[in-house]
């Protein structure tokens, strides 16, 4: 039975003009950044061996400067972590610059993960609080599957549907890039953690980062989710949602800089990549510490959601 709610809430979803839509609007800005960067990098010409080695020693300096001075564990962080990084590219001889390929598109691009994290928040909160309004929640709830069915199978899809979008844009950044530039160019991509310098595999870093990314976007949805389902109202749930995905990230740093209690927060959490790469927000944070948190807010977000729906009385 679930299964087949899935599976009619997914055909639903593609029934709508306004799912093309945002496939078209994705796949544009793929378009768009492949071709902005191409004509960019006709110009570009990267700097000799003698200039980013003067550079990356220059900014070792500030760096250092920053890290004596600072009283902040995440400033002083993100210095030691850049200077290991700098420090080995001088040691072995890697410039910081390369020519444009299909790797540092795909690295580049991850920008647009957050505008399909916009994207899965329209659905997260138009799916349920759309029956509503249209009166359609009532033919779903005289069929023989229990409230918690429908409204699980709404969420499930609306999750599968984000998964879509990623890999979806993992696979044009790929094909158009691969297309445009090549496959030249470091298949090796530097990061530091608590001082120590870790090398990647190029994909395998991508992938990592893909992956990382779309937690914020899980998150946020399941909150316009659990918004839409309380207030029956999509547009409190995008309006709220969307301001969140753009400020959250910003004003948790601002807080962390503050104090060490910013490591609660939502957004000091999202970004499990920190782990991977400079290191976390908030001193004493860890992976776990972190995946720990986003249950605890997932559940609440989810329990909210579930119990307003199960009790709300619906006229049939």
């Amino acid at each position: 039975m679930f299964l087949k709610l899935v599976q009619n809430e997914w055909m639903k979803l593609f029934n709508r003009t306004s799912t093309y839509v945002m496939l078209g609007l994705l796949a544009a800005g793929v378009l768009t950044t492949a071709i902005f960067t191409y004509y960019q990098q006709q110009d570009q010409q990267l700097p000799s061996q003698e200039q980013w080695q003067a550079e990356l020693q220059s900014e070792n300096e500030t760096l250092a400067q920053q890290e004596a001075e600072t009283n902040n564990y995440y400033i002083e962080s993100d210095a030691i972590n850049q200077q290991a990084i700098n420090n080995y590219r001088l040691e072995h001889n890697l410039s910081p610059y390369e020519t444009e390929n299909v790797w540092t598109y795909m690295d580049s691009n991850t920008g647009l993960i957050q505008f399909i994290g916009m994207l899965v928040i329209i659905v997260a909160a138009s799916i349920v609080a759309q029956e509503f309004k249209q009166g359609t929640i009532k033919l779903l709830l005289v069929r023989s599957a229990s409230r918690t069915q429908v409204l699980a199978a709404k969420f499930a899809v609306t999750l599968l549907f984000g998964l879509f979008l990623l890999v979806s844009l993992f696979a044009m950044s790929f094909a158009v890039r691969a297309i445009v530039f090549g496959f030249d160019g470091s298949t090796i991509h530097i990061t530091a953690s608590n001082g120590e310098v870790i090398e990647w595999s190029r994909i395998i870093y991508l992938g990592v980062t893909y992956l990382a990314g779309s937690v914020t976007m899980l998150m946020l949805a399941a909150f316009a989710f659990m918004i839409s389902t309380v207030f029956r109202n999509d547009s409190i749930a995008i309006a709220i949602s969307v301001m969140l995905l753009f400020a959250g990230t910003m004003a948790t740093n601002i807080l962390a800089l503050l104090t060490d209690w910013a490591k609660f927060s939502l957004f000091a959490n999202t970004n499990l990549e920190q782990y991977f790469r400079g290191g976390p927000m908030v001193e004493g944070m860890t992976l776990g510490f972190s995946v720990v948190v986003l249950v605890v807010y997932l559940v609440v977000f989810l329990v909210l959601a579930f119990g307003f729906f199960n009790k709300r009385d619906v006229s049939i």
